[in-house]
């Protein structure tokens, strides 16, 4: 341990003596790793690439203030860490940085009025949403790691949810932030639902995967528990009706809860298990709200497929997908196997560009590749994210695996970008996918970046290297 590192720790332990540090190789190999494909196979490789130095886990805004003010004073590099569901490398201690473990910061309360929530960002999304329930409310924010993210790192990356199309995702969801700054200094943004003076601060780190600084508080937008659900399903002939019909009920204002498309490829099994169609594609609508609003969504929706060739199939399967949504045991068994590697990849395009981004990623994926699934899950008025899941495996061992794994990320990419699709749609972008980000935001989109990280944190201690910063 460097001798900076030592006296930052110490100078924490005598003025917060509240804040558990811990320092045992066990301990900080758990904190080590997130959910980054590349790091299940740093796992099997061997004794693990990089360890933080130590992990502080401090209970209040006050102490992460004072942390962050002593780590710039010792030069002492930070990482925040929450859930540890990042897929994306957000959190590889490579500079012998610390972590902050945000955990413990589960403040919560509830705004009848306003109808809003403010939460600690160490809360979990099924925390969050379950005390919700119990007071006859809900946020609508459903990621599959919903079990295990936190408020901050969803705001960090952007996240969203699978009940998107009706709630939105969290850049939506945010109405304010309280943020410690890299200098310690406590940002408050406002909570007036417009304002004219200037940016909108909250938006500025919103995405910023703790590079300008560590969320330390989260006010969301809530609303009444539904007074109605319904999960129903239809088939299509080809992805693109299926996503002809998405586009027209979206743009003519219909916004039901859940929208899910799954493509050729990916609908087989479904279409085994019910017996429907085969060789057609099997689209998944879930809405939520008043009961009216309900049935004329459903009405509405019902036309427009219709109009494409859908072709409806009873609510079975919509509850059967409702029940079984958080599973991503398929992706974590080929993790797991020696030279193998999967991941998912997604990316958002322009509705006139969406199906040749879907089509391309997937036919350059399925030569390196056991199998290849795809389907589209968030939708908008001007466009779609598809998600492109593969499952490779190479017959040689763990280097193996982690080169596959590399080869097929930049090749999902560098295939989305040329057929109009973008990095990342709500992932983030991490260490994984930072080399990318100037092929999408350009010479002058990372000149903004990194003059607001220079600005922000001038030593550059705070999650160095993701987004590139």
């Amino acid at each position: 341990m460097k001798e900076n590192t030592h006296d930052f720790l110490k100078a924490v332990q005598e003025e917060l003596p509240e804040v558990t540090v811990l320092r045992r190789e066990e301990e900080r190999l758990i904190y080590a790793h997130g959910c980054y494909p590349r790091e299940y196979k740093w796992l099997l490789q061997g004794p693990y690439k990089v360890l933080p130095e130590a992990i502080l886990m401090p209970g209040s805004t006050d102490e992460v203030s004072r942390i962050m003010a002593l780590s710039q004073e010792y030069s002492v590099g930070v990482i925040p860490f929450g859930g540890g569901s990042g897929i994306v490398g957000g959190s590889i201690a490579e500079n012998h940085e610390v972590m902050l473990d945000i955990k413990n910061l589960k403040e919560f309360e509830i705004n009848p009025v306003n109808c809003t929530a403010v939460g600690g960002a160490g809360l979990t999304g099924a925390d969050f949403e379950n005390m919700l329930n119990e007071a006859g409310y809900t946020c609508g924010q459903y990621p599959q790691s919903f079990q295990s993210a936190v408020l901050g790192g969803m705001v960090a990356t952007r996240a969203i949810g699978t009940f998107s199309t009706k709630y939105g995702k969290m850049d939506d969801m945010v109405n304010s932030l309280e943020v410690v700054l890299p200098n310690g200094h406590v940002l408050n943004t406002h909570k007036t639902p417009k304002a004219s003076t200037g940016p909108e601060l909250d938006q500025l780190f919103l995405g910023s995967e703790g590079v300008y600084g560590i969320v330390t508080k989260v006010e969301m937008k809530i609303y009444p528990v539904a007074e109605k659900r319904y999960f129903e399903a239809f088939t299509f002939n080809r992805t693109e009706d299926g996503l002809e019909a998405i586009r027209q009920f979206v743009q003519n204002n219909v916004h039901p809860a859940v929208v899910r498309l799954y493509d050729e490829e990916e609908s087989v099994p479904k279409m085994e298990k019910y017996g429907f169609e085969k060789g057609h594609v099997f689209l998944v609508i879930g809405y939520e709200g008043l009961e009216k609003q309900v049935d004329l969504e459903r009405e509405y929706v019902h036309h427009y497929c219709a109009l494409n060739g859908g072709v409806p199939k009873g609510p079975k399967p919509g509850y059967d997908w409702f029940h079984s949504r958080f599973s991503t045991k398929k992706m974590l068994d080929h993790d797991a196997m020696k030279g193998g590697t999967a991941d998912a990849i997604e990316v958002a395009a322009p509705w006139d560009c969406i199906a040749d981004v879907w089509r391309e990623m997937r036919k350059a994926l399925e030569p390196m590749c056991e199998s290849v699934d795809c389907h589209f899950s968030h939708v908008y008025h001007t466009g779609a994210s598809v998600y492109v899941i593969f499952h490779a495996q190479t017959g040689g061992d763990d280097y193996d695996g982690e080169k596959r794994y590399m080869e097929c990320l930049d090749t999902a990419i560098r295939t989305s970008l040329k057929y109009g699709g973008n990095v990342s749609h709500h992932h983030g972008s991490g260490k994984a996918k930072a080399e990318y980000l100037p092929l999408e935001h350009g010479e002058a989109g990372i000149e903004v970046m990194q003059k607001i990280k220079d600005a922000l944190d001038p030593k550059g201690l705070v999650n160095k290297g993701v987004l590139g910063l």
